[in-house]
């Protein structure tokens, strides 16, 4: 078994006062977790795991709330911000990050201590809670995903019938859609995917089988639209357009029994629409897989959308929905909107950039915080390139955004798995599920995840006059 030690060290660089802070942690269930699918996948621990203290939980991260001491509280929290964070490498120029101090870090006699130094312009604010995580994770915890050796997993589609895009995972079913372009239906299949864990026998290479077990129309709306006659500043010639949702990637599992997919009023001039968010839902809460009634409403905000979908929805990179809360990019991609579904007029805009530089918002990703918020991307210019930043945005409003690229002038990781855009769902052990590639869905698991938790017995605050210590110490103990 595991135990952890927290040692923290705050020193006031003008007079060398020291504040000393000491406290033990609970081990959460998270790296059984993550060695279990890494097991079942790999049939070993993959390079990414081992050795545990400078890989899973190579990672270390700094909140300014307590989080709920629970084995089972494993996902990225939102119930506190994030304050700073690091890993196994040097960082010296993210206010939020600091740097490992390889020098003080090494094996002891019973397991490892892990040493960060963190500047006098890092990690500052209250600090109530600390918990490890992922290397992976402490050097970005909002891009966060890592993927297996062997990172995808057949489907059981034949080869017939290719390329089925995964909404959902329960654990037990992998569910997935595929439209049909020509009579505007959507599929919606499920495979038998059972909780991957490791087991006394090999059972990686068994057939599996795919049923359809729902199928609905995917007609949205009709709209109105003219020609425009110039010379008498008339609309002539009204045509009605019909608006279909039969593309897989205007789906979202909000997370809360219901598949959504929304289309925002049509962004040409000449149309007339009366209603700027118009959506439908997939019930598949209570199993029937039954589509509502068209719903429209008035939130009275722009939206940025991409006219190669028919001047009417959004591109999926830039909105999202998770239990009942619509968050997109305004048309400049410079700020986040919330919309609550079931109140559109208590809906609040959230500046991120300002209008005066070239920075926008390039994604919203459609892996989303467990309780809330919404991961984004920036993509940044700086004096010589354009490089991407990535950030959050919590339920109530504060967001962070890391001011160096972990993924450098690239949308990749630095282990060069698939971009963010391609994870489309995740399930409550981490496992986290890619697009379709033919038979195949890709597979990954979440690397920010909380490996530790040690609620700070009385909070401290780390201010621009003071270094801060962390001695982090993991030991095995007999239990």
């Amino acid at each position: 078994m595991i135990k952890g030690h927290t040692k923290i060290i705050l020193t006031n660089v003008e007079t060398g006062e020291q504040e000393v802070h000491e406290d033990d942690n609970l081990v959460t269930n998270a790296l059984d977790k993550i060695i279990n699918i890494e097991m079942s996948m790999n049939h070993q621990p993959n390079q990414y795991i081992l050795p545990i203290a400078t890989n899973a939980l190579g990672g270390i991260m700094l909140f300014d709330g307590p989080l709920t001491e629970s084995v089972d509280n494993i996902h990225f929290p939102t119930e506190a911000h994030l304050v700073g964070y690091a890993n196994t490498s040097v960082n010296t120029s993210d206010t939020h990050r600091g740097s490992y101090n390889s020098a003080e870090s090494g094996k002891t006699d019973d397991g490892f201590v892990s040493v960060w130094d963190f500047g006098t312009s890092q990690a500052n604010g209250e600090i109530k809670s600390v918990a490890r995580t992922h290397n992976h994770g402490g050097a970005c915890p909002f891009y966060n995903y890592m993927s297996p050796d062997y990172w995808d997993t057949i489907t059981g589609a034949p080869k017939t019938d290719t390329y089925w895009y995964p909404i959902r995972y329960d654990g037990e079913y992998l569910y997935m859609i595929k439209n049909n372009s020509n009579t505007h239906q959507m599929r919606l299949a499920r495979t038998k995917i059972p909780r991957l864990r490791m087991g006394v026998a090999d059972y990686s290479d068994v057939a599996r089988s795919y049923e359809v077990i729902a199928t609905w129309d995917t007609f949205l709306t009709n709209y109105t639209y003219y020609n425009y006659d110039h010379e008498y500043e008339q609309k002539k010639n009204p045509r009605t357009q019909a608006v279909y949702a039969d593309v897989e990637d205007r789906y979202i599992d909000g997370g809360d029994g219901y598949f959504y997919v929304v289309g925002w009023g049509p962004t040409t001039w000449r149309s007339d629409y009366e209603y700027d968010l118009t959506y439908f839902t997939i019930k598949y809460g209570d199993g029937s897989f039954t589509k509502s009634e068209t719903i429209r409403k008035h939130v009275g905000l722009t939206g940025y959308c991409d006219n190669s979908y028919g001047f009417y929805f959004f591109n999926r990179s830039w909105y999202h929905i998770h239990k009942g809360t619509f968050y997109f990019c305004d048309n400049k991609r410079k700020c986040i909107n919330i919309v609550p579904l079931d109140n559109v007029a208590s809906y609040r805009t959230i500046r991120i950039l300002s209008d005066d530089i070239s920075d926008y918002i390039s994604d919203l990703e459609r892996v989303a915080p467990r309780e809330g918020g919404v991961y984004f991307e920036v993509y940044h210019y700086t004096a010589t390139s354009w490089h991407y930043r990535h950030g959050i945005m919590y339920p109530d409003g504060t967001y962070i955004i890391p001011n160096v690229s972990y993924a450098g002038t690239g949308s990749y990781h630095g282990n060069n798995f698939q971009n963010y855009g391609e994870v489309w769902t995740n399930d409550d052990d981490l496992i986290m599920w890619g697009c379709a590639r033919d038979t195949y869905c890709y597979f990954y698991w979440a690397a920010n995840y909380l490996g530790t938790i040690n609620n700070l017995s009385s909070p401290i605050t780390k201010t621009a006059a003071q270094t801060m210590k962390i001695i982090y110490t993991l030991k095995n103990v007999d239990e």
